[in-house]
């Protein structure tokens, strides 16, 4: 079986530095639309047969947009949402708007996660454990609802791709942070009928340089 993972398009807030986390739940931009068009027409020669996302709205219209006109299942699930970061929700961590104190606080903490699957953001916010073990539930729900189906997309979030691809490629969610994922990322990853997952495509994104080079 083969997954299509991606993240949803840009937002006004991706621009502006802004955390969105789960807490946020802002629209796809101009720019985000475009790029959610262009990877449609990357996987426009796969048969898809299942198009998934989170219930967040960036990655619900990018996955709308990805889905176009397929007559196939189309599922909303919450486990797909994106990290939830606490007291730096809505705050800028890099860009013009940033300043030293909170982007100083923040990359501790960040640093600190690294290291310990079971540390949450403060104010609130999700370990990596806890965003593991929902977006695994959130795929194999998928997997056991859809056991015929071989080929399925999930449109999702930067940081919780990062988490579960770690945990099904690496068995090692703490290797998250060397998964990059750019906006409308397509991510291929194949499992075998053992039950193993292993990637065939990483951070796929030329489909936007395409755009950006004309």
């Amino acid at each position: 079986r083969r997954l299509y993972l991606l993240r949803h398009g840009e937002t006004d807030w991706n621009k502006r530095g802004l955390m969105q986390g789960g807490g946020f739940d802002i629209e796809l931009n101009q720019n985000g639309r475009s790029q959610a068009s262009l990877a449609a027409q990357e996987l426009a020669h796969i048969p898809i047969d299942v198009v998934a996302s989170s219930h967040l709205q960036r990655a619900h219209e990018t996955a709308d947009i990805i889905m176009g006109d397929r007559k196939v299942e189309r599922i909303v699930l919450q486990e797909f949402g994106e990290m939830r970061f606490g007291q730096f929700e809505g705050t800028a961590i890099w860009g013009p708007e940033s300043n030293p104190e909170t982007k100083a606080r923040y990359t501790h903490a960040r640093d600190r996660m690294k290291h310990d699957v079971y540390m949450a953001w403060p104010g609130g916010g999700e370990s990596i454990a806890q965003v593991q073990e929902r977006a695994k539930r959130g795929l194999d729900q998928i997997l056991a609802t859809y056991q015929n189906e071989k080929h399925l997309a999930i449109v999702a979030h930067g940081r919780t791709n990062q988490v579960l691809m770690a945990s099904l490629l690496y068995n090692d969610v703490l290797r998250f942070h060397e998964i990059a994922q750019g906006n409308t990322c397509i991510n291929v990853l194949d499992q075998d009928e053992k039950g193993c997952w292993s990637c065939r495509l990483l951070n796929h994104i030329e489909h936007c340089k395409a755009e950006d080079s004309v």
